[in-house]
Formats: C-alpha cells, structure tokens, sequence
C-alpha cells in the first residue's frame, strides 16, 4: 500500500467481518480454557501480513499452507496458550547455560521469540474467504524482527521437511516389502514438518507482535499445544520421533542433528513438527585447519563435534553400545543392543495389527 493509505486487506475484511465472526475452523473449548489472553479487535484484523518468502518443499514431508509469495492476509484473532510455552524452552535454555546444546550464539536459539496460536483469513480465489489456524512466531525484541531471522527459521523447517521426505519414502518401502500395499511418502504414516512463510507486516492494531514493516514467520498449525519429542533426552520415548532423530544423523553422515523435535501427534498417527533447530558444523577456516597440526607435527587430540555431543546427549539408549567402534562394528553393536526393542515392538504390532513404525525404528535407531 502507498504511504498514508490503508491496506486493502484492510477495506477487504471490513467488508465481511460479520462473515469473519463465524469460527469455521477446529479448535474445542479446552483451548479456549488455556488461553492467557486473546487480542479480539474492536475492528479491523489485529494484524495484516503479506508474505515475502515461501520456501518449495516437497509435500511428502511437509505441511504447507495455502499462502504465496505477494499474498495478503488478515490475522482476525491471536492468542497466547500456556500450552505453546514448550516452544520457548529452547530459547531458554540457551540464554541460562553456556554449557547448553542449545548454542545462544544462533540466532535459532540466541533470539527469543514469542509465539501465538493465529486465527488467518486468506483469500479462497472464487472470490471469497477461508479460514486457517496457524502458528504466528515473532522475536521477542523489535529490532530482530528482520526477513534475515525469520527466513533462519523457514530454512531450518525446510530442511527438516526435506529429511522428513526422505524417510516417509524409506519406511513407506520397508512398509510395502514386510506387509504389502503400495503407500508413498504422502500416505503412509510418518513425519510432516510445517514449514513457515516468512510475511511482513503492512497494518492492524497489535503492534506488541509486529508493528509495519518488521517480519514473522506464519506456519499451518492447527493444534493448540506442543510437546517435545526430541529435546534434552529425557522425553517419554516416541517411537516415530525417536527414528526420524536417528535418521537425519545417518541420512547427513552425521553432519547435522535435529535438535528440538517439537509438535503434535495427530489423529492419523503423523507426528507433525514446528519450529525445528538444525545443528549443523561450522565452516572451517584456514586457521582452524592449520591449527589442527602440532608443531611438532603431532596432531592434535579430535573432540567431539557439538553434533556429536548432542547426538550423544538425546541417544542415551544406545550410545554405550557403540562408543568408540568403528562404523560396521558399531552397526553390528547397535542391532545387537536394540535387539530386546525390536522383539518387543513386533510383538506389539502382531497385537495391533500391521503398522510402518516399528519396521523403521528398528532398522534406523
């Protein structure tokens, strides 16, 4: 919009609010008993958002909403749930140890954000108007609400999103070769990560979440809680979670961790995750490489990698069995080790009927 003038989503959803007071999309009283406080505008949407980056996934692995690069949107109702305070904890973390995995020097994890559950309406193309839950993140201190930050975070998802690909189409084949049928990486039971847009915000009255000009990301979430699956290494074990976490080590060659697996385990069975953080190694530069040589010509003692550490820190289950073994070895050490799981997770899908799952875990974890 031209300086001084008002947005058009602006005069679009003036047009239609009594359209836009009735709650067409999921949700249940118990959300509404969790909420702290909402935003309800006496007019007009508490925030207008256009969308300035919408990262391409495959949708195999990803939940992605219908929202395009130059599309406007109206956020008609925010809400802060004590249910979606697991998505600061990373932040948290970082901020309060410099012993933590949760590296405060990342803007993935150094940057506080706050995070609402966001009613969004959107154009449906014929015309007319359709409603989204959605996860609405934006950093805790104006100054970092910038396309740079929010983008970090749309990359971290797609690239979770691109692993999640990976293995929905691994456990799909391991599905099909042990109990037939012909599932792919859309139908079989597996991993979706929400990945963001990144919007900037052009109006509305809730300047404490944006004010014009400063950036957020948008994600197509539905649920109102989160819970971590893969965080400290102390969670209830998740058995689709815990394979993913496994996974994504092996399928980089260890080069990245997933960190903070977080989300919701829906219906169907698919665990839907929000908000990841991707460790992954810093650049070497020239000093760093040099400096790896002694001089005399010893080579220095390696340490381990914060992948590694971290690797370490959430797979306490079979880290003993492996440590310090060469690759083949250690495969054979962890396949020995996980062999009471594996027993037991058949046994349990011969009680439950057939299922991908413990097909996966057993062969990644």
């Amino acid at each position: 919009a031209a300086p001084g003038r008002p947005s058009p989503v602006f005069d679009l959803f003036s047009a239609c609010r009594s359209a836009l007071g009735i709650d067409l999309c999921c949700g249940c009283m118990d959300d509404v008993k969790a909420v702290k406080h909402t935003a309800t505008p006496p007019s007009g949407p508490a925030l207008a958002l256009r969308v300035a980056h919408a990262p391409l996934v495959e949708s195999g692995g990803a939940r992605i909403g219908p929202f395009g690069v130059g599309d406007d949107v109206a956020i008609t109702d925010l809400q802060s749930l004590r249910a979606l305070e697991p998505l600061g904890w990373r932040y948290a973390r970082a901020a309060s140890s410099s012993a933590s995995h949760f590296p405060k020097g990342s803007p993935r994890c150094g940057i506080a954000h706050n995070f609402w559950r966001a009613k969004v309406v959107s154009s449906d193309g014929d015309g007319g108007f359709e409603e989204h839950w959605c996860l609405l993140s934006s950093a805790e201190n104006p100054k970092n609400r910038t396309v740079d930050v929010a983008q970090a975070a749309a990359e971290d998802a797609a690239a979770v999103a691109g692993y999640a690909q990976a293995f929905n189409a691994q456990t799909a084949r391991l599905h099909n070769d042990e109990e037939g049928g012909s599932h792919d990486a859309d139908s079989v039971v597996g991993v979706r990560v929400c990945v963001p847009v990144v919007c900037f915000a052009i109006g509305g009255h809730a300047s404490q979440v944006a004010r014009p000009g400063q950036a957020v990301t948008l994600s197509l979430y539905p649920f109102s809680q989160v819970t971590k699956f893969v965080f400290e290494g102390k969670e209830e074990f998740t058995e689709l979670a815990q394979a993913f976490f496994h996974f994504t080590a092996w399928h980089s060659g260890g080069k990245e961790v997933v960190a903070d697996v977080q989300g919701f385990e829906d219906e169907d069975g698919d665990i839907v995750i929000v908000d990841p953080f991707v460790i992954r190694p810093k650049p070497i530069n020239i000093g760093e490489l040099v400096g790896t040589i002694l001089p005399g010509g010893e080579q220095q003692q390696e340490t381990p990698s914060p992948e590694q550490l971290r690797f370490d820190a959430l797979a306490p289950e079979v880290r003993p069995a492996v440590q310090g073994l060469r690759p083949k070895q250690a495969e054979r050490e962890l396949q020995e080790a996980l062999r009471p799981r594996r027993a037991e997770l058949r046994a349990r899908r011969r009680v439950n009927g057939p299922s991908p799952i413990p097909v996966v875990v057993a062969t990644w974890v």
